[in-house]
């Protein structure tokens, strides 16, 4: 439940990486803004228009752009971040998988595109193709254009699932 602070201040409680958080900020404000006083760093904003996807995270385990995001829609609800990505220390697959296919320079939108990638990958059986990846990645922009190694490592962890599991075709 929020709790207000002053005339411009309030408390939204939201789970923030598994772990309950209490964030404080203006409601209207982006909610970049609170992630990034957090400390969650990946969370980055660069067009405040949510057309660039720097600033993605996984609000209920779909992609959502914090900078358009007002703070107060994270009352209750659970957010993920690349920092939350690890399990134990360990790199999830996909990260792990973005090192192997070199799949960034700058690395200033891995971040957002570790986090498409992954809800594409929960949401979604078997292999994937190049147009099923640019769809689930789309509203993201690269400028170093790293895509085809992008999808590259997308692909490939698709396709690990299916000898994971012995269903190789």
């Amino acid at each position: 439940m929020s709790e207000t602070y002053d005339d411009e201040q309030q408390a939204f409680d939201c789970t923030v990486n598994g772990t309950p958080t209490r964030l404080v900020g203006d409601p209207a404000a982006p909610a970049s803004i609170a992630l990034r006083a957090r400390g969650l760093f990946s969370v980055r904003e660069t067009c405040g228009l949510g057309v660039c996807g720097t600033c993605t995270v996984l609000l209920d385990d779909e992609p959502v752009s914090t900078c358009i995001t007002p703070l107060f829609a994270l009352e209750g609800r659970s957010v993920r971040t690349a920092e939350g990505l690890e399990d134990g220390g360990r790199l999830s697959e996909l990260q792990q998988q973005f090192v192997e296919s070199q799949a960034f320079q700058c690395s200033f939108c891995t971040p957002g595109f570790l986090l498409s990638g992954t809800a594409l990958l929960s949401r979604t059986e078997g292999e994937l193709d190049d147009d099923a990846i640019e769809e689930g990645l789309q509203g993201h922009l690269c400028r170093c254009g790293c895509y085809d190694s992008i999808k590259h490592a997308v692909r490939t962890c698709a396709a690990r699932r299916l000898q994971d599991t012995g269903r190789i075709r």
